[in-house]
């Protein structure tokens, strides 16, 4: 259980981190072209919660953790990135589908394919670097 909690510390630090460059830094000027402004629907800086964003990068690293350590024992960085990528992404096809069929938030496709690809590329690192620890943690 030690180790699963230190994976799940690990990713959510690295999910935090580079997702906040990758979701923020890079895409956050072209998202918020890209989709539509309802008024009050994404709260400014001051008004958001950096607690409840780590509690949602902890679940998901949490979830790699689980699946990587535990139930199928994935324990090098390449295999990580891999299936990392992939639930990383149909997570976002499934999340993004439903938003693009049921409202108007994203403006075209384009956005959405976009999120979709960062996703997979920041759940890739962030599963990468948890099979790297369960294969260190192996030694």
């Amino acid at each position: 259980m030690v180790k699963i909690l230190l994976a799940t510390l690990l990713g959510t630090l690295v999910y935090f981190l580079f997702g906040g460059l990758i979701f923020e830094g890079i895409l956050g000027q072209y998202m918020s072209e890209n989709t539509t402004k309802v008024e009050g629907f994404r709260k400014d800086e001051a008004n958001s919660s950096t607690l409840m964003l780590v509690i949602s990068c902890t679940a998901y690293a949490l979830l790699l953790s689980l699946f990587f350590g535990q139930w199928s024992a994935v324990y090098v960085f390449k295999e990580g990135a891999l299936k990392g990528a992939m639930i990383g992404m149909l997570i976002a096809v499934m999340t993004n589908a439903y938003w693009y069929s049921s409202t108007h938030f994203f403006n075209s496709i384009k956005p959405l394919v976009a999120d979709v690809l960062a996703a997979g590329v920041t759940v890739g690192v962030m599963g990468g670097v948890i099979a790297a620890f369960f294969g260190y943690w192996q030694r």
